[in-house]
């Protein structure tokens, strides 16, 4: 193993000695920015080695029930993500964050767009409101460009199913006392959100699990899973193996609450409510509604100077159907960051499990797992830097014993060297 892993270093060491050659001489200076416009971009290539499996334990964008992306060996390119930013006047606000991805997909989407007033404080407080597509605050850990992660390549399993299947297209309104004005060291920010279009949330999450990875869906795009063969008979056979998470079907409003408390800035957290609000009866487009609903605490603490713990648990439930599909989930991580001169390294810890609660017949999506993910990151400059990632899954998905001789426990892994850009 020790032999296979400096063979994959060096062979990673050449690659990206090359990768280097080319990019390095790039003039990334961009052509001068309009005033109170501001444009920020981050991407990341990548040299990947992967635990071989069977045909299907392949990532579900492929049609398997993996739930690590990658699926091949080699050369890979994640995400390349694009924020801009407009001030049109002192209180209003536009935002528009963008992708290319290749996975599941190749394509270039919007994954949010929303416009802000914030208009001056009123004795002390500060009102502000959005409107338009995009996620709630609820994330610590994915706090960097375009609702990426500044930890990892990866994000949690909890982030990684928000990214895929959650994105509210409302309107969020913000009232925060900020505890410098009034002499305290105690902030508060109160957050509500009234929203539509996010009616098939749940789908992925019941039939493949949890998953971890940095992809975020485009709005409108269709996420590709199993063809279990469950969905091709009986009260599923309507339900096809892909899902548009931000259809809107059902013309029912979906809700969401939340409050943050900072204490002076070593101390955060983030308690929401989320509820879409779904008719599980509705069927339109080839898309059932979901009624889905959970509660997402997160925290943040500056444990040093230099070590800093982020952590969120998310329980939930939902459900699909005439009862077809009932399931609930739990899933919770801590991460830990360690800023070591130029260094960086992270170590993250990922639990979650799906209870199925249903009594639909050869459709069991009962579900477990845990993971690691241990990344290191080096600046080679102010625009790139470059990373090693491994990630190591095990999960336990009843659901692949709808076929025969496919494993409902198992073991996934991957290594990537990553060479990280990045423009602000």
């Amino acid at each position: 193993m020790l032999r296979s892993f400096m063979s994959f270093i060096s062979h990673c060491y050449r690659q990206l000695s090359l990768l280097l050659a080319v990019m390095l001489p790039i003039n990334c200076m961009a052509a001068e920015v309009t005033p109170g416009v501001s444009i920020k971009a981050k991407g990341d290539v990548s040299l990947v080695k992967i635990k071989e499996q069977i045909p299907g334990l392949r990532p579900w964008w492929q049609g398997g029930t993996g739930q690590l992306a990658e699926a091949g060996n080699g050369l890979q390119f994640g995400p390349q993500l694009l924020a801009l930013g407009l001030e049109a006047t002192d209180h209003l606000f536009a935002t528009v964050n963008a992708q290319w991805h290749n996975k599941p997909s190749s394509e270039f989407g919007i994954t949010e767009a929303w416009v802000s007033y914030r208009p001056l404080p009123f004795s002390g407080y500060r009102f502000s409101t959005r409107a338009g597509w995009f996620y709630p605050a609820m994330s610590l850990e994915n706090t960097d460009t375009a609702w990426s992660s500044p930890y990892s390549s990866s994000f949690s399993a909890i982030n990684s199913w928000l990214g895929e299947e959650l994105r509210a297209r409302g309107v969020e309104l913000n009232l925060s006392r900020p505890g410098r004005f009034f002499q305290s060291e105690h902030s508060y920010q109160f957050v509500a959100g009234v929203f539509q279009g996010n009616d098939p949330l749940g789908s992925i999450l019941s039939w493949r699990g949890f998953a971890i990875h940095p992809y975020q869906s485009n709005i409108g795009e269709r996420v590709r899973f199993s063809n279990y063969p469950s969905i091709r008979s009986g009260d599923l056979a309507a339900q096809p193996d892909w899902v548009q998470p931000t259809r809107e079907l059902d013309h029912r409003f979906g809700y969401y609450a939340g409050v943050h408390w900072l204490y002076r800035q070593d101390t955060e957290l983030r308690l929401y409510h989320y509820d879409n609000n779904g008719d599980p009866l509705v069927l339109r487009h080839g898309q059932y509604a979901w009624d889905t609903r959970f509660q997402s605490l997160a925290l943040q603490h500056q444990l040093h100077d230099q070590l800093r713990l982020v952590g969120q648990y998310l329980s939930g439930s939902t459900e699909m159907g005439p009862k077809a599909v009932v399931v609930d989930y739990q899933s919770w991580f801590l991460l830990f960051n360690l800023q070591l001169d130029n260094m960086q390294w992270t170590l993250r810890y990922d639990h979650f499990i799906q209870q199925d609660k249903d009594q639909f017949p050869g459709d069991d999506n009962n579900g477990n797992g845990h993971g690691w993910t241990l990344a290191w990151q080096y600046p080679l400059s102010s625009t790139f830097a470059v990373s090693l990632e491994l990630n190591q899954l095990h999960s336990s998905q009843a659901s692949r014993a709808q076929w025969q001789d496919w494993p409902v426990a198992q073991t996934f892994s991957q290594l990537q060297l990553l060479l990280n850009w990045r423009y602000d």
